[in-house]
């Protein structure tokens, strides 16, 4: 039988689950599955299908981008796959291409693989978005230290690592705050942060937060962790918000930072945000903070805060005829399935269901 590329039914969601339990360790309840394929419109899955069998597949968030003044869907791809043996069959491109049809796409990082094939798909890199880390526990910065320096003694590591945290600026510890500013935690993301994004903002693009999907991210399945969200405002003047994850991870906890806005960004506000978010993140106790962003205002308020930069990952679109408005763009962690990985691999048995 020949191979289809179809888009992800009730029917076919078997023959997914049997694939990506082959190919990813991730939680395998029917609550997980639900929650991944099935509960929010618009997340989209295609598969390379034969014999009942999926061979290759891809998803995409099909979200709203501002774009300059106006408002475009634009498919953000994550989770392209194909099984090892297959993987010079051109099934993987053809799934690609699938979703080309459809709308705009675009991808932040990727695998090597991935980011070497795009452009020869005409995808253009428009940002490289600069990967930036805190260390936060020292269990973790000191075997990061023994990886650089095998020759040294366990406990000299762990001396060595926490001197390093000891020392001013690497910390998370408040900034100063502006006059009658304020951090508000909040259990939810409500209608005010829309209008956030309605009215003149400071960046070319940068994608929007539609109600369906932040309520989707926020009562997920507990292997993703906490969501961490603040607004900030001047009185009662909103002037941002920022949302943060604390996730598991076989050592305890990591975080990352999934969303920093403030629609008239400054360095001085992005260093308050940042700071705030990290103060409260850290209160969970995770090995480090994480962040990706091609914003230099954001990236210059992270190095403010004591964060190093870890690399540069870069962002690839595909809109043919199309080219994006000049200016900053806000698109990284907070795009695709940056906000979800990694996947806890395993999750207690309380969780499954029969």
């Amino acid at each position: 039988m020949a191979t289809e590329i179809v888009e992800l039914t009730a029917e076919r969601l078997p023959a997914l689950r049997r694939f990506a339990e082959r190919v990813w360790t991730r939680p395998k309840s029917d609550a997980f599955y639900r929650w991944r394929y099935q509960e929010l419109p618009l997340h989209r899955t295609w598969l390379a299908l034969r014999d009942g069998e999926v061979l290759a597949m891809e998803c995409a968030f099909q979200r709203p981008y501002r774009v300059g003044d106006e408002v475009v869907e634009i498919l953000e791809v994550f989770d392209w796959f194909c099984l090892p043996e297959l993987r010079n069959a051109g099934l993987g491109v053809r799934v690609q291409q699938r979703l080309m049809k459809e709308l705009p796409c675009l991808l932040v990082g990727g695998s090597p693989d991935t980011q070497g094939l795009l452009p020869r798909l005409q995808f253009r890199v428009v940002a490289q978005a600069t990967r930036c880390v805190l260390p936060i526990g020292s269990q973790r910065l000191s075997r990061a230290i023994a990886q650089r320096v095998p020759a040294l003694p366990a406990a000299l590591a762990q001396l060595a690592a926490r001197a390093a945290l000891a020392r001013p600026g690497q910390r998370p510890r408040p900034r100063r705050v502006p006059p009658r500013g304020r951090a508000i935690a909040v259990a939810g993301v409500g209608d005010e942060i829309q209008a956030l994004y309605r009215g003149p903002i400071g960046y070319a693009a940068l994608p929007l937060w539609p109600d369906a999907l932040l309520r989707w991210m926020q009562g997920g399945h507990p292997s993703l962790g906490h969501f961490v969200p603040l607004y900030f405002a001047i009185g009662d003047e909103l002037l941002g918000w920022s949302l943060a994850r604390v996730y598991p991870t076989a050592d305890g906890c990591d975080a990352e930072l999934v969303e920093c806005f403030a629609p008239r960004p400054s360095v001085d506000l992005y260093t308050w945000m940042v700071s705030e978010t990290a103060t409260r993140v850290a209160a969970f106790g995770p090995g480090l903070l994480g962040a990706c962003s091609p914003c230099p205002l954001l990236v210059d308020a992270l190095a403010r805060n004591g964060f190093v930069r870890a690399g540069q990952n870069p962002v690839q679109l595909y809109w043919p005829g199309r080219e994006l408005p000049p200016g900053s763009l806000l698109i990284g962690a907070n795009s695709g399935d940056s906000s979800l990985v990694p996947f806890a691999e395993r999750w207690f048995d309380g969780c499954r269901e029969s």
